[in-house]
């Protein structure tokens, strides 16, 4: 029954993926004709084609940002005109006023000034063809490659620090509390996910991981350990889906989502020994960020959560906390998850990074049978099995008062239980150092 229950999902997962190619959506690249006068660049499109009327064939929509070799001057170009090869499915931007007469680099902007409901996006620009050369003779577009910098949108390093409206995709923080009466207790958790640029059937393929050390240990303790209470850690297959309002100019509260499928995810506690296998399809909205028109650094994004997570479990421990348990009936994993996440930041003025930023997370699973449950009060431990919500909430404030900003000095809470054993984590309050970054070479 669990088996048709995981094909039934992927096969409405995939119904899903093949109606979202059917819409008009941008790639993010775009590439410069040979031999124009005035020059044209092409942006590559997927889907159908765009409507009349919208503001993709609407020139005021775009903006070009260019630098000439060696110069580190920006300059801006208008759009005059704008074509549709159907074919090929390009729009062919004509430029205008500032335009470029020799080498150059160079980035479209579509930014719709009277359509809220398309957001704004920043599409890197690819170099030109090689024209044919003599053997032995360097080609006439070869230059020197461009240094990599967050602040060049055409050739960034792999990781950048966070800023704007999207959330870190890496995140590692460290804290360490000293006291009398006590041994050292260290706190660790790292979440993350990497995916890789290639595509399976339209999903990124990468891998996710979401790490908690000892977050529940409280003074006094009179050894001092390092032993994971829960790890989720499995292959991940992301897509992104656009959705683009068929009314040009009214507002959006949803821009898109993300599909994300964890097949397989293992779920493990160490210091109980207990290991799952999951199945975890998820999907993600995507809700149009808030940014006040009088304070443009400061931004809100709201990500609402919904999931699925089936399996079994492989092994459970005989004892917990030094009392035996039997649970010989926890076998089969049948959960529902909904939740959200949510970012409230002040970017610094370069915008290269937050200076504060504050992110929450919240998650209910509903198991459909019973799960193990174990919670540790006033050193009294008690363990059974129930099929109640467990919840999740973690919230981390985080200040980069100095320059390199991938490193944040951080506070964090946390309540609630995770899996595998659902240990309940009751009230923790950490401070310590994280670090922090998003990952540039992915679908945005």
């Amino acid at each position: 029954m669990h088996f048709r229950l995981i094909v039934l999902l992927l096969l409405s997962a995939s119904a899903a993926a093949h109606a979202a190619d059917t819409k008009f959506q941008l790639t993010g690249k775009s590439e410069l004709e040979r031999g124009t006068d005035p020059p044209v660049i092409d942006v590559d499109y997927t889907g159908a084609n765009p409507a009349v009327g919208t503001p993709y064939l609407d020139p005021g929509s775009w903006k070009i940002f260019w630098t000439a070799e060696g110069q580190p001057q920006i300059h801006r170009a208008d759009v005059s005109a704008i074509s549709v090869d159907t074919a090929v499915q390009k729009l062919q931007l004509t430029l205008a006023g500032d335009t470029p007469k020799e080498r150059f680099a160079w980035s479209v902007l579509l930014n719709p000034p009277g359509a809220p409901s398309v957001m704004p996006q920043m599409i890197a620009g690819t170099a030109p063809r090689e024209a044919p050369t003599a053997p032995g003779q360097p080609s006439p577009n070869a230059k020197p490659p461009a240094q990599k910098s967050c602040d060049n949108a055409t050739n960034s390093p792999a990781f950048c620090p966070p800023s704007g409206s999207t959330p870190a995709d890496i995140t590692l923080t460290a804290s360490f509390l000293a006291a009398g009466g006590t041994k050292p207790i260290y706190s660790l958790s790292l979440k993350g996910k990497y995916l890789f640029s290639d595509t399976v059937i339209g999903f990124h393929p990468g891998i996710s991981t979401d790490l908690e050390i000892n977050q529940n240990t409280k003074p006094p303790v009179a050894i001092t350990t390092f032993s994971p209470n829960s790890i989720t850690a499995g292959l991940a297959f992301n897509r992104v889906l656009h959705f683009n309002p068929s009314a040009p100019g009214k507002d959006a509260t949803i821009y898109g989502a993300i599909l994300n499928f964890n097949l397989p995810s293992e779920e493990m506690s160490v210091s109980s020994p207990s290991n799952n296998i999951i199945f975890n399809p998820s999907i993600s909205l995507i809700l149009n960020s808030w940014q006040p028109k009088s304070h443009p650094s400061i931004y809100g994004t709201l990500y609402p959560f919904f999931a699925f997570e089936g399996g079994e479990n492989l092994s459970r421990p005989t004892t917990v906390d030094k009392i035996a348990v039997n649970w010989s009936s926890y076998g089969a994993i049948v959960r529902g998850v909904s939740g959200a996440d949510a970012v409230f930041a002040k970017m610094s003025p370069d915008k290269k990074g937050n200076t504060f930023s504050l992110t929450g997370t919240y998650r209910v699973r509903l198991p459909a049978f019973d799960e193990p449950e174990v919670r540790t009060l006033h050193e009294v431990t008690t363990v059974r099995l129930a099929s109640k919500a467990r919840h999740w909430v973690e919230a981390d404030i985080n200040a980069a008062p100095w320059s390199f900003k991938y490193l944040t000095i951080t506070a964090k809470y946390q309540y609630g239980e995770l899996p595998p054993l659902f240990q309940l984590v009751d009230h923790s309050f950490t401070i310590g150092f994280s670090l922090q970054a998003v990952q540039t070479n992915k679908d945005k």
